[in-house]
Order: structure tokens, then C-alpha cells, then sequence
């Protein structure tokens, strides 16, 4: 099985600074650091020495937008309020083969001057829920992936379950 454990989930805050906070003074989280620069503001959160919330703001950001398929209306309240989960997980291609033998839409992105290098899927599950995975170590062209630009790419139905790939470019 690739995935092998819940890696986080990010939080959707109306205030960020104010959820940040909370966290980190109420419940005793530590920020993290070595947050790269994902072109959005937020928080990697600490517990026990492992990240483990994600903060976000809900102000409309095209970048976070993109990649975590999911557009913040002001408001957002609850259950509503959670974006995606995440996991941890091997064999990138292999996941690969399986996102694309049920025909569904994905985007990826790479991060190999991370410490450790990070590659990254993303989909929907049926509840339109993103489901992030996150395969640590892996050091994957984006190239390779047929990814252009950003490196953003997706699968797509073109008709009597036939699929083809297209790269997104920005």
C-alpha cells in the first residue's frame, strides 16, 4: 500500500495571524521553520517535534487556489473550514498509474531543493475533498511528468474512457 500515515491538514483561517495564535499559544504548537515559500502566507505548525497542522489565509490567492483545488469564499465557517488532508506516501508512478487508470484529474508539483526533496499530488476525493500526497525523498522531474511551467499537469476523460494528459502551463 503507498500511503503509509496522515502526514497533516491545513486550516482555512479568516484571521491568520489570530489562528496562528491560538494554536501555538492555547494548545502549545511551535512554528516550523522550514515552511518553503509555496507563493501563498502561512503556518507549518509543531507537535512534538513534527509538523502536523497547516495554516492558510482565506483571502483569495491565485497560487494556493491552483494547487489546493479549492476556492475560500469569506465566510467560511466549520467543517468548511478544513481544505484538504494530506498524506505520506511511496512510489510516486505508481500512485501515478493508479490515479490515472479511474480517469481522474490530478496536479503535481516538485520541490527538489527541499531538505528532503518533496514531490507532490494532488486530487478530489467523490466528497470534494483535495487529497494531498506527499512523497518525501523522492526526487521527480516535473519534465519527466510532461509538466510545463509550473509543473502543474492533470489527466483528463476524452471520451469512451480513453485519457490524455495535458500540461497546465501558467
Amino acid at each position: 500500500m503507498p500511503i503509509t500515515e496522515l502526514n497533516h491538514f491545513l486550516l482555512v483561517a479568516k484571521d491568520l495571524e489570530r489562528t496562528k495564535d491560538f494554536y501555538c499559544r492555547v494548545l502549545g504548537l511551535e512554528i516550523d521553520k522550514e515552511r518553503p515559500d509555496f507563493g501563498f502566507p502561512g503556518y507549518w505548525l509543531k507537535a512534538n517535534g513534527e509538523t502536523c497542522v497547516h495554516l492558510a489565509s482565506q483571502e483569495p490567492n491565485q497560487i494556493r487556489d491552483k494547487f489546493l483545488l479549492k476556492k475560500h469564499p469569506k465566510g467560511t465557517s466549520g467543517s468548511g473550514s478544513v481544505d484538504h488532508i494530506a498524506f505520506l506516501a511511496k512510489n510516486a508512478e505508481e500512485v501515478r498509474s493508479r490515479i490515472q487508470k479511474h480517469n481522474l484529474e490530478m496536479h503535481f508539483r516538485s520541490f527538489p531543493e527541499a531538505k528532503p526533496p518533496l514531490f507532490q499530488i494532488f486530487l478530489k476525493d467523490p466528497d470534494d475533498v483535495t487529497i494531498e500526497l506527499n512523497f518525501l525523498g523522492e526526487k521527480i522531474r516535473e519534465e519527466d511528468w510532461k509538466g510545463k511551467g509550473s509543473g502543474s499537469a492533470m489527466t483528463l476523460k476524452t471520451g469512451k474512457g480513453k485519457k490524455t494528459e495535458i500540461a497546465r502551463q501558467n
